[in-house]
């Protein structure tokens, strides 16, 4: 009977012994899995910022594109490593579309000891650009529409009178919300604090904006300086942007305008304007009482959707 207890304590304790090698060897796997997890999570936010990246530059040509999705894919780290990818990553299922695929070989802690030192982690992504047909800050000048150019100087608030697509009394101010969405906001305080801040709300192609009649030279002044005050270095080069103090096309003086039909000049007085398009241009300043921007393509957030518009978007679609 003695015997038999001693084998059993032994028989126990043995047991115990491996059933504790298996619960640590468990464990020590359910580490490396947590560590793959975080490790794929951070890929892919990778991969999704490289492909937004590289849509955005799908404005330009499939070169910039790419150019753009290795910076951003590098710009990001996997378990404190750079995330490195090659133009063979970066595709285009569609001229609008591009893919990122990334791929990481992390180091794992207790694998090792059944032959696997690391893993192989891998993320796909894809981003598309569009059309936006809404989108919000936009400043208080309705343009008339005339297709212009890159790079183009345009009149983007008016003067002087006989300006192209206005009446006497109209210079191309315009106030906020909409008519078809709220109760327009006039005066020349608000027209300036539109000008530094922007619409409050999405402005939508076919909405109807009502205008600000006279031609608004001290609000104008005051809101134009102050945007130019913001990055006073910055220029066009002829290409783009150059010398801004802020990353990207976040410049406050690249704007957005709602644009209207050239054909359409509104009548006279405190009358209504059909927004058709939307577009984006970099201040130069103000020559005379004239505001004079460069037109150019960027990217932008809003709504997305089909309609005639001079602003691009980009989301993921995968």
């Amino acid at each position: 009977m003695k015997k038999f207890m001693s084998d059993e304590n032994g028989n126990v304790i043995a047991i115990t012994a491996v059933a504790m090698l298996v619960f640590i060897g468990f464990l020590s796997l359910g580490v490396d899995v947590g560590t793959m997890m975080i490790a794929r999570n951070q890929l892919q936010t990778a991969a999704d910022a490289a492909a937004l990246a590289g849509a955005s530059g799908l404005v330009f040509n499939q070169s910039e594109a790419t150019n753009r999705a290795i910076e951003f894919a590098a710009n990001n780290t996997c378990m404190n490593q750079s995330v490195q990818i090659s133009t063979s990553d970066v595709t285009f299922p569609t001229s609008s579309r591009v893919q990122v695929q990334t791929n990481q070989t992390i180091n794992l802690n207790f694998a090792g000891v059944i032959g696997l030192p690391t893993a192989n982690i891998s993320a796909v992504a894809a981003a598309e650009i569009g059309t936006i047909v809404g989108t919000g800050g936009l400043k208080p000048w309705a343009v008339p529409d005339f297709g212009w150019s890159v790079g183009e100087e345009v009149v983007i608030k008016s003067g002087v009178l006989g300006a192209p697509a206005t009446n006497p009394g109209y210079f191309y101010p315009v106030n906020f919300p909409p008519l078809n969405r709220g109760t327009p906001v006039p005066g020349a305080q608000e027209y300036e604090s539109n000008i530094v801040n922007g619409a409050d709300s999405e402005i939508y192609i076919n909405d109807i904006l009502q205008v600000e009649p006279g031609n608004m030279v001290g609000p104008t002044q005051q809101g134009v300086n102050y945007l130019i005050d913001q990055d006073p270095n910055a220029y066009w080069d002829g290409s783009g942007v150059a010398n801004s103090a802020f990353p990207g096309y976040s410049s406050p003086r690249i704007i957005k305008v709602p644009l209207y039909d050239h054909n359409l000049a509104p009548d006279s007085g405190r009358n209504t304007v059909v927004i058709v398009g939307l577009a984006a241009f970099f201040v130069i300043d103000m020559r005379g009482r004239d505001v004079i921007g460069v037109f150019l393509e960027m990217t932008t957030g809003g709504t997305f959707g089909n309609g005639f518009s001079l602003l691009k978007g980009v989301k993921l679609v995968q």
